[in-house]
């Protein structure tokens, strides 16, 4: 039959819709890689002014709480000289004040510059240079209240050591603003640098991400037109895979009408020879002796053998074909049992032992199954060894996978039944493993054993229509295994 798909056009549009898809993926790829990012940087850069910003609200606290201190110093000097002029103690009062409001600015100082080791080292020298400062001025107040003046006090130098450790002092908390300031402005710097540089980040990445949304844009309509090409080709292949449905259904009518014919009109000459056979060996039996009998004979078994030459190929034709009979969930075990007690006789004839294991339940017609255990026992029986008693074992269990990766007619991913029926019969060479499935394929002499040659094709046609396969083991003298491998039945 002529091929009506052709194959290069197909390929370079599969090839051409898969090229569409693959672009589309990757451009989608890049702009799911530029929108993290952009959405990387951009976070990261909003974490740094966040950063600068929170740097300098710090810096500008410190310079205030700096800047306080200073005044609480300076408060502390000017209450210590209203006390020395005037005597009075509510100058003393606001001098102690002072000195708590100055430790805690101090305090709080060292906290905000934990992560600045100058500035803590200043602010050490600080603290000290205040507690030197407190010193002279806790004696200058006990000389006061056990003199009632200053004069010795003033004469002895002190002063000037006093005075000299307050410029000290004040030197210090400008090194201390000086260094501030300093961070100030290069914190400043950092965050007006970052605050700029946000906007032409956002807008380049954004500018990259629409260049590539563009491109992945322009790939869709690129792939939809593709698609639409591959649609209308399809629809084509459609009607024209209809059409070649209907010649195939055609053929299968007419391939019925020729079974209708073998098993009729072919069939109704050999019964007529077959009956006349049989009149004449009953009314001229003792007519026809020597030659005329064998002849006869040789008539008579042929007539047989035809017809039932005629009826395994009219069962062969019939297997795997869709009838009335509906695939449902069949017991195997059911199966097989009715199967023994059909081959009761024979078993009984042979003095044959069966062995029969646990079988589950799969997907088929129980006519089918019946008809291929039919075949495979009752070939058990027929090849067995005259010189031994037969013996045959039809056991089941769930392959392992490896085993079901190693057959390539099994689907690698689904879970199969192994069922094994296995004989100790005559057996047969190795290398007709594969042929003894074709059909009429005999490897013994009509003479030697009954048998058309098609029960194992039969049996091959139905378990591959039922998704699974069957295999052959033999060693002459030892005897057969028939594997049958069937899909487990999901849960």
């Amino acid at each position: 039959m002529r091929n009506k798909f052709p194959n290069s056009g197909n390929s370079q549009l599969f090839e051409s819709t898969n090229l569409s898809m693959n672009r589309i993926k990757f451009y989608s790829i890049i702009s799911l890689f530029l929108i993290i990012v952009g959405s990387g940087i951009s976070y990261w850069t909003s974490e740094r002014i966040g950063y600068y910003t929170s740097a300098l609200m710090e810096t500008q606290d410190i310079l205030q709480r700096t800047s306080e201190l200073y005044a609480s110093i300076l408060e502390r000097e000017t209450n210590i000289r209203g006390f020395v002029i005037t005597g009075e103690e509510a100058f003393l009062t606001n001098y102690r004040q002072s000195l708590i409001d100055a430790q805690m600015l101090l305090d709080k100082l060292k906290d905000l510059t934990t992560d600045n080791p100058k500035q803590q080292q200043n602010l050490e020298v600080l603290e000290d240079l205040i507690k030197q400062r407190v010193t002279v001025f806790e004696e200058t107040i006990s000389y006061y209240h056990e003199h009632g003046n200053l004069d010795g006090f003033l004469s002895s130098g002190r002063v000037e050591n006093a005075l000299s450790g307050y410029r000290t002092i004040k030197q210090v908390v400008t090194t201390i603003n000086d260094e501030e300031n300093r961070l100030f402005v290069e914190r400043n710097r950092s965050l007006l640098n970052n605050i700029n540089a946000l906007p032409f980040i956002v807008g380049l990445i954004s500018l990259f991400s629409i260049s590539v949304g563009f491109v992945t844009l322009f790939s869709i309509f690129h792939y939809n037109k593709v698609q639409k090409i591959a649609s209308r080709r399809i629809k084509n292949y459609q009607e024209q895979l209809q059409e070649q449905l209907y010649l195939l259904d055609d053929s299968n009518k007419e391939l019925e009408q020729f079974a209708y014919v073998a098993s009729h009109d072919l069939q109704e000459p050999l019964r007529k020879i077959t009956a006349f056979s049989d009149l004449l060996v009953e009314q001229y039996s003792d007519t026809l002796k020597g030659d005329g009998e064998l002849y006869l004979n040789r008539i008579t078994v042929a007539a047989n053998r035809m017809r039932r030459l005629i009826t395994d190929l009219l069962e062969y034709s019939r297997a795997g074909r869709i009838t009335s009979e509906e695939e449902k969930e069949i017991d195997l075990q059911d199966v097989i049992e009715i199967v023994l007690d059909d081959l009761e006789i024979a078993i009984v004839e042979k003095k044959a032992k069966v062995e029969v294991g646990t079988f589950p339940k799969v997907i088929g017609k129980e006519t089918e199954f019946r008809q291929v255990f039919q075949n495979l026992i009752s070939n058990a029986l027929k090849f067995s060894d005259p010189k031994k008693i037969p013996e045959i074992k039809i056991n089941c269990q769930e392959a392992p996978q490896e085993e079901i990766k190693r057959i390539t007619l099994l689907e690698p991913e689904l879970s199969y039944y192994k069922i094994t029926v296995e004989d100790n019969g005559i057996g047969f060479d190795e290398e007709y493993s594969e042929k003894i499935f074709a059909i009429f394929q005999r490897l013994h002499g009509k003479n030697a054993f009954e048998g058309t040659g098609i029960g194992l094709s039969i049996s091959k046609k139905i378990i591959e229509k039922s998704n699974g396969t069957i295999q052959a083991k033999s060693e002459l003298g030892v005897g057969s295994v028939f594997t049958i491998y069937l899909p487990v039945i999901p849960s």
